[in-house]
């Protein structure tokens, strides 16, 4: 492990054009920072970890309302600065990915004359699949393998098809904020879905948590992290799933029950969409890399 000026690496991945790092930040108090990278880089704070109270801006300030709030998902072109703000935050740990600057450029586009839309996307990448492939790669590099590099590469691979045709729909559509959930929200929601002593939600509690109709929910919730409530919550779950099975001996189908599955078929068939192997098997490759 070590250091950088914005906390501790624990594990570091070069395979190929990809680099990945795994940083984990301690609780701090509020600050200002600027960062300016050699490389272009996607910040991902994990699933079930809260939304993130940090605010900032790409280029110099023009007054405080040029801070927003970032996503869960945060991308920094290459020799472009932005601005950080921040009241503070608990004990976290972040992915950073980091792509060679020719090869993304040539690819998404992005690059230090990036438009205001494009740079709007950056802060906030709300795109489902992005996502989903961040959070799979969270999971991956949590997991000894033999073959852990060989999928690193593979999903650093699609992360970079999945922003190329996220910008390129950027560029066609515009980037727009009006109508989506606010950050009270959605750390509302991302509280809710970590709290494991309770049953898994409905859409209606969690509009009710957020002080908000149903429907509203469904299409602010899809506005603002670009994928449905449901999938969200989908993802979310798995991902405390795959930690379980690695962590614990819990048999596969009270972890199917806990999740809100009435069949362990049902539950193994969805896994298995989603990794690529059963639960049964993922458990097996777990306990043989550790």
């Amino acid at each position: 492990m070590h250091k950088d000026q914005a906390g501790a690496i624990e594990q570091h991945f070069a395979v190929g054009d990809f680099r990945l790092d795994v940083l984990s930040q301690p609780d701090t108090g509020p600050f200002t920072r600027t960062h300016l990278v050699d490389y272009p880089s996607i910040a991902y704070l994990p699933t079930g970890q809260g939304e993130d109270p940090v605010r900032g801006c790409f280029g110099e300030p023009r007054s405080h309302r040029s801070f927003v709030p970032f996503g869960a998902a945060v991308l920094v072109p290459a020799n472009l600065a932005v601005h950080v703000q921040s009241t503070g935050y608990a004990e976290r740990r972040l992915l950073i990915c980091r792509f060679d600057p020719d090869i993304f450029e040539s690819l998404t586009g992005l690059g230090a004359n990036a438009s205001g839309d494009e740079l709007a996307a950056c802060i906030d990448v709300r795109d489902a699949a992005v996502l989903a492939t961040l959070e799979r790669l969270s999971i991956a590099v949590s997991r000894p393998s033999t073959a852990r590099e060989m999928l690193v590469r593979g999903l650093g691979m699609v992360l970079l098809a999945e922003l190329t045709r996220h910008f390129e729909l950027v560029r066609e559509r515009g980037f727009h904020r009006a109508g989506t959930l606010a950050p009270w929200q959605l750390k509302r929601i991302d509280q809710r879905l970590a709290d494991e002593s309770k049953p898994v939600p409905s859409v209606s509690e969690l509009a009710s948590l957020c002080g908000i109709g149903r429907r509203h929910l469904m299409r602010a919730f899809k506005a603002t992290r670009g994928s449905t409530v449901m999938e969200h919550v989908e993802r979310t779950l798995f991902a405390r799933a795959a930690r379980m099975l690695g962590e614990t001996t819990i048999p596969v189908k009270s972890l199917a029950v806990s999740l809100g599955y009435e069949r362990q078929g049902s539950f193994s068939a969805a896994f298995r969409r989603r990794f690529g192997e059963t639960p049964r098997d993922y458990r097996a490759r777990a306990s043989a890399g550790r």
